[in-house]
Order: structure tokens, then sequence, then C-alpha cells
């Protein structure tokens, strides 16, 4: 299973996280975002990561920029 197949296993917070990730946001920016301690975000991170199979945060926000650009509208 491919890691853009294994998004699906995501929790609902999880994607929020993802989705900051594809934008190019810090963990910082992630934290202030959604109301949350970065320590929460890294967290939330190491567990996408886990999830998505991959190496780190780089390939994580890879595959969500990925997932975003061939499942959101234009414009979105």
């Amino acid at each position: 299973m491919s890691a853009l197949e294994r998004v699906q296993f995501l929790s609902e917070r999880e994607w929020d996280v993802f989705r900051l990730l594809s934008l190019g946001s810090s963990n910082r920016d992630v934290s202030r975002a959604l109301y949350i301690t970065e320590r929460t975000v890294k967290a939330h991170i190491a567990s996408i990561v886990a999830k998505l199979a991959v190496n780190g945060r780089f390939q994580a926000a890879l595959v969500s920029y990925v997932y975003h650009v061939q499942n959101c509208p234009k414009g979105q």
C-alpha cells in the first residue's frame, strides 16, 4: 500500500496537521492555526509519519502536497 493510500488511516486532527503540511507550515504555524502546543504538533507529525510509513516530516509534507494537488479543486 502506498503512502497516498494510507492517508485514509489519519485521525481528524492528523488531517488538520496533514493539510497544513502541504502548505509548508512550520510547527509554530500549525500550533497557532490549530490552537495546540508545538509539542502536540510534533506528536501528530510523528503519528502521521508512522501511519504513512515515510521517513520523516519532509516526506510526509510531500505526500500531503501531492494528495492535495490530486484531490482538491483548484483555488482551495
